[in-house]
């Protein structure tokens, strides 16, 4: 997995920030989401997928581009007559070359979050498609792949002789499993088709055969997901309630002030706009205000002397979590969620322990907080909390916390979702809870 900004010396995640390749690809975001939104018809979405497709084929030809670049400079070589345009920094310097190509890798999953908020829509917004399509390695680069011409041979066929939309998989970092889905209308509805697409049809692999079954009986019949034969889908009688509308209201001031707290029933949100904050103030300063609205913000909460605290942050997450909400699909302005994918604006959420307690003895639960006091990071798979009822018992980890952090999910839902996943009457295994009506936080 890429580096991330944060863990990068200033200097250069400073460089991949101001690069003008990052900056366009900020413009171009803002216009994509736009004209998503926009889309009503098959044939809106063939011509966008069409787009977009250019657009990621473009930028990932120009990373293969500046790879090689920077490989022959430090083998001692010169610049090639033929090599791709550097758009920033010395071409004689391989640094600059690397610089760009990673600047490249970021655009990339940026571009493909579009294609992962185009499939959220085409699939109804079903977080049970996403998760089912999403248990897979995360694909790779489309430019040099062997099926890609066979690939879009299909989606142009099916599209010319079908009148039907066929949805690449290869375009997106959450559909990892078959290559196509193709959405066949059936009056007012749909019927959705998973396609593995080989330029020879006799060399198709077993292995992919069958997690492509896997991931179909999961969806319709609530079989066991790909690669866990302990996972299975739980359908939670809850409604889906978040608090998205005071992000939305936070990041509206955050606009006017650069950066802004408020609090939520037993949580903490800080939203900052780092053009806005910048604009206003030195980095230093900047950092120091961000963190002040933070504690003022868990103060008003009443948890800044409640802990244990666990926060998760926004920054930085795009195509690393194939089952988070991708930003372009939340309620929030084209601009705003442009800002949220190249990481010109980002809010981090915190919560005290003790309120998720609180909040489980208000349904008729118990629970039991197993975090260490003072673990600085949380590890994957790592255990949070345990929550009970009579003998039977759940635990939480940290995808449960992203979940409930970054969607602030009302924490009277997600208590009620507990109490309905321990009185669901199989609890073996990984339950994966899914709300019916989840599509309206979205749509």
């Amino acid at each position: 997995m890429p580096s991330r900004l944060n863990d990068m010396p200033l200097g250069r995640a400073d460089g991949l920030y101001r690069h003008p390749l990052h900056q366009a690809a900020y413009r171009a975001l803002v216009q994509l989401i736009i004209e998503l939104r926009q889309c009503r018809t098959d044939e809106d979405r063939y011509r966008f997928q069409q787009e977009l497709l250019g657009q990621i084929l473009a930028n990932q030809e120009h990373r293969g581009g500046c790879t090689r670049v920077a490989k022959r400079l430090r083998a001692g070589r010169g610049v090639p007559a033929d090599a791709v345009e550097l758009r920033a920094g010395d071409p004689n310097d391989p640094e600059a070359w690397r610089l760009e190509a990673d600047v490249c890798e970021r655009v990339d999953r940026q571009l493909r979050s579009i294609g992962d908020a185009l499939a959220w829509r085409v699939f109804g917004y079903d977080r049970r498609i996403i998760v089912a399509l999403s248990r897979n390695d995360p694909p790779g680069p489309m430019v040099g792949k062997a099926g890609l011409e066979a690939e879009r041979a299909f989606v142009v066929r099916v599209w010319q002789d079908e009148h039907s939309f066929a949805l690449m998989h290869d375009l997106t970092t959450c559909l990892r499993i078959g290559d196509a889905t193709v959405f066949k209308s059936t009056g007012e509805g749909y019927e959705a088709y998973l396609e593995e697409i080989k330029s020879d049809p006799n060399r198709r692999k077993a292995q992919q055969v069958h997690r492509k079954r896997l991931a179909e009986e999961a969806i319709r019949d609530g079989g066991p997901l790909p690669g866990d034969s302990a996972a299975r889908f739980v359908r939670l009688n809850v409604v889906y309630k978040t608090h998205l509308d005071l992000l939305r209201a936070a990041f509206d001031l955050a606009g006017e002030r650069g950066v802004q707290g408020i609090k939520l029933p037993g949580r903490a949100l800080v939203a900052a706009d780092v053009g806005r904050g910048y604009a206003l103030w030195p980095e230093e300063e900047c950092i120091h205000r961000t963190a002040v609205a933070h504690d003022q913000a868990m103060k008003r909460a009443g948890i800044l002397d409640r802990p244990p605290h666990v926060a998760w942050r926004s920054d930085d997450l795009v195509g690393r979590s194939p089952i988070q909400p991708p930003w372009a699909i939340y309620p929030l302005s084209p601009t705003l969620c442009a800002s949220l994918i190249v990481d010109m604006a980002f809010y981090a959420v915190t919560v005290s322990g003790p309120s998720l307690l609180d909040a489980l003895g208000s349904v008729g639960l118990t629970g039991e907080w197993v975090l260490p006091t003072g673990q600085p990071e949380l590890q994957p798979g790592q255990v949070i909390l345990r929550a009970y009822k009579g003998a039977r018992g759940i635990e939480m980890r940290p995808s449960d916390m992203q979940r409930l952090l970054l969607e602030l999910v009302d924490l009277s839902t997600w208590a009620e979702s507990v109490r309905g996943l321990l009185d669901h009457g199989d609890l073996s295994g990984h339950p994966w809870p899914h709300y019916s009506d989840e599509w309206r936080v979205w749509a």
